[in-house]
């Protein structure tokens, strides 16, 4: 759901085109929440689920989205195979204003094939009082090597916002393959 869901894309389609079976469902409408409409769009053959939250309630059985993905799974009924009864996790990601990497999005997959997967963890933060992390590697990237990355800092309101995107233009202008990967985020 959100911006995260893009990153999860990303992955996923690296990680299918070299052979791993993994897939992603994108909430798009979070209420009202249809839990019908929702576990009908999972494919018969899922086995297990991670969901991911981007918020941490503390003194709450889980997050909102895994609440709900849990109780729309047991409360769907009809229309919704009754070999479908996936094991659920949850995790939480972006806490603190933290980046959502693909690696982070590998690590989640990677928990959650394990025999015993953690739930309610937490992927791109050190946890180190309820060490619930999912460690991750942090030199994972689907981009080819090829591709370029920069990072333009604004303040706002100093004139950084609009020099940056001038600067994107420019760049975009004079690197064609910048350009096309820049038009498609």
């Amino acid at each position: 759901m959100g911006s995260g869901a893009e990153t999860a894309r990303e992955t996923v389609e690296y990680l299918n085109a070299r052979g791993e079976k993994v897939g992603l469902l994108m909430v798009r409408l979070y209420r009202p929440f249809d839990a019908r409409l929702f576990a009908q769009a999972l494919p018969r053959t899922v086995r297990a689920m991670a969901v991911l939250d981007r918020t941490k309630e503390p003194g709450a059985l889980g997050e909102p989205l895994y609440l709900d993905v849990v109780a729309a799974l047991q409360e769907a009924g009809a229309g919704v195979p009754s070999s479908l009864n996936p094991r659920i996790v949850g995790g939480r990601y972006g806490l603190s204003s933290k980046e959502f990497t693909p690696a982070m999005v590998k690590a989640v997959f990677d928990n959650l094939s394990g025999p015993e997967p953690k739930n309610h963890f937490t992927v791109g933060i050190d946890d180190d009082v309820s060490h619930t992390s999912l460690s991750y590697d942090r030199e994972f990237s689907p981009e080819p090597d090829a591709v370029k990355r920069a990072i333009f800092y604004g303040l706002g309101s100093d004139g950084t916002v609009g020099a940056n995107k001038n600067s994107i233009k420019i760049i975009g202008g004079e690197y064609p393959r910048l350009r096309a990967r820049l038009l498609r985020l």
